[in-house]
């Protein structure tokens, strides 16, 4: 009887243990569960958009205008700007730009060599970043002297189809942002001297979007001159030249390259005259008494000597007559 006890006590004692482990294990299972769950929730709600790009103003959800200040030599050096389509000016620009940034002076020169005599202003007080951007005229930050033609894409007009121009580029930011009224623009433009030159030789353009997120927006407007960085920022370099002048870049002077051309055409047509006048004078003809013997020609009989035989006066071109070695009459 001892013997059955124990083995029956045996048995509770080992069915006791076997439920204790089980419960246990299930105890563990749902302790690694709700950890896992923990640690996915919390990787869900840290997610941050990417960091912008350096070249970029910070983004802050507001207008932001940044003016590099003048160098030593006074001259413009940046214009940054960040806005949303909300921060477009709304105030009427001034008819004319009453100051002159350095190195900025006007003539109005021959658009080409076609003879037309149409005339053009060469130069435009070019802003950096445009009026209907940033709302600022007669700001000298924000001017640099451009030629006509690398601010309005035309000599003598304005052509907003120019992919060398700033306007071209202008009106294309300018429709981008009031296709994407909740995102925002960033445009920087730079003027590119060399050495202590006044006028610069290019302006290079550079813009992004940036979604209210804070994410970056890819922007191109598939030009040949549009290059994307690896950030995804596009930069644009545009040429400050105009084809009917040669422009002295230290100074700002310049002088007219058509109007030497037709200087150089009125020499040619002199020459011409010249030559032309000089064959009708070898062909004209002149008058030799004797038969043709005398060693002098005249131009006129009525010049001739009253006792000359009219009988023996020979008709000949002043050529032929030179090359007898006859001269022309020094009385007539």
């Amino acid at each position: 009887m001892k013997i059955r006890s124990n083995w029956k006590l045996g048995l509770l004692i080992l069915a006791g243990v076997s439920l204790a482990a089980c419960g246990g294990h299930k105890e563990e299972a749902k302790s690694t569960t709700e950890t896992v769950v923990k640690v996915t929730t919390v990787e869900a709600t840290t997610v941050t958009p990417a960091k912008l790009p350096d070249s970029l103003l910070p983004f802050k959800k507001e207008k932001q205008l940044v003016l590099g200040e003048l160098d030593k030599l006074e001259r413009s050096t940046s214009a940054h700007i960040q806005l949303n389509i909300k921060d477009k000016p709304k105030a009427k620009r001034e008819p004319k730009i009453s100051v002159d940034p350095v190195g900025w002076h006007n003539y109005k020169m021959p658009i080409d060599d076609s003879g037309s005599g149409k005339e053009a202003w060469l130069m435009n007080r070019g802003h950096l970043v445009g009026y209907q951007f940033s709302g600022l005229d007669n700001e000298l930050r924000n001017l640099t002297p451009m030629t006509a033609l690398l601010n309005t894409g035309s000599l003598s007009d304005t052509d907003s189809a120019n992919q060398t121009a700033m306007l071209f580029y202008e009106n294309n930011l300018a429709d981008w942002i009031n296709a994407h009224p909740n995102d925002w623009l960033d445009y920087k433009v730079t003027p590119i001297y060399q050495g202590d030159e006044l006028i610069p030789r290019q302006v290079e353009l550079q813009y992004a979007g940036i979604k209210s997120d804070g994410t970056l927006m890819k922007i191109s407007f598939g030009t040949k001159q549009e290059e994307t960085d690896d950030d995804g920022v596009t930069h644009v370099i545009l040429e400050n030249t105009s084809p009917n002048a040669k422009l002295d870049y230290a100074t700002g002077n310049a002088e007219p390259l058509f109007a030497k051309k037709k200087v150089e055409t009125t020499v040619a047509q002199t020459e011409v005259v010249k030559e032309t006048t000089t064959v009708q004078k070898e062909e004209k003809i002149v008058y030799v008494a004797k038969k043709g013997k005398s060693s002098v020609y005249w131009y006129h009989k009525g010049n001739m000597p009253p006792n000359t035989n009219w009988d023996n006066v020979v008709e000949m071109t002043e050529a032929q007559a030179k090359s007898q070695g006859k001269r022309h009459s020094s009385r007539e």
